[in-house]
């Protein structure tokens, strides 16, 4: 296996050994990772799963009861690690949360290339409308969190005073999603942290963060 999902399966002893549900739990989700990075997320059925585990079918839906309840927990690990990349650094001035945001955007996507694979499919847009509802949700949410940021950025002097905040952070968003779509869908952007930095000044220049005194 070439992906770090892939990886984090395989390590994972005795497979097809009896383990509680939570753990093979996670153990799916690794596997649907490893999949979408792997085969594309339309190649996904249980079947792959459970090939990709050694189990049964029967096994996969002991620990989910359908497809959409997989996909839910997926979604789930996502919001997990968002929550990891969101997760205030004490002490940080609010230019310094936006930064930091940014980077960790792109290395969770330069670790986990699948993830962005997962966002820009249809699966959690047309088959699953509670799912849809849920990642509109999060991406909202992220979006309103460096809208605050940005705004405290603008009221700290950081950045220009008549910077719209939201517009600002749907702009960094964009760039974000830019890049992990050029990354890890089309295959066009080899590293995609290091194309990143090379963005993210141009990006501080439009909102006029203040520059670094020599």
């Amino acid at each position: 296996m070439q992906t770090t999902m892939s990886r984090s399966v395989e390590v994972l002893p005795h497979p097809a050994s009896r383990r509680s549900t939570e753990v093979r739990q996670q153990e799916i989700v690794l596997t649907v990772l490893a999949l979408a990075a792997e085969r594309g997320v339309e190649a996904i059925t249980t079947q792959a799963i459970a090939d990709f585990m050694g189990l049964t079918q029967g096994a996969v839906f002991r620990h989910f009861p359908n497809k959409e309840a997989i996909w839910a927990a997926v979604l789930d690990w996502l919001q997990g690690q968002l929550g990891e990349v969101f997760q205030p650094a004490p002490g940080a001035s609010p230019l310094a949360e936006v930064t930091r945001i940014y980077e960790a955007y792109l290395a969770l996507f330069a670790a986990y290339p699948s993830a962005p694979r997962l966002l820009f499919s249809d699966t959690f847009h047309h088959p699953y409308p509670r799912l849809h509802a849920r990642l509109q949700a999060m991406v909202q949410s992220c979006e309103g969190r460096l809208a605050q940021w940005l705004a405290e950025a603008a009221e700290s002097g950081e950045v220009r005073v008549d910077l719209p905040p939201p517009v600002a952070a749907k702009l960094l968003l964009t760039t974000i999603q830019g890049l992990a779509f050029q990354s890890c869908v089309l295959g066009i952007v080899a590293d995609p942290v290091a194309a990143g930095r090379q963005l993210f000044p141009l990006y501080l220049a439009a909102i006029g963060a203040a520059k670094e005194k020599p």
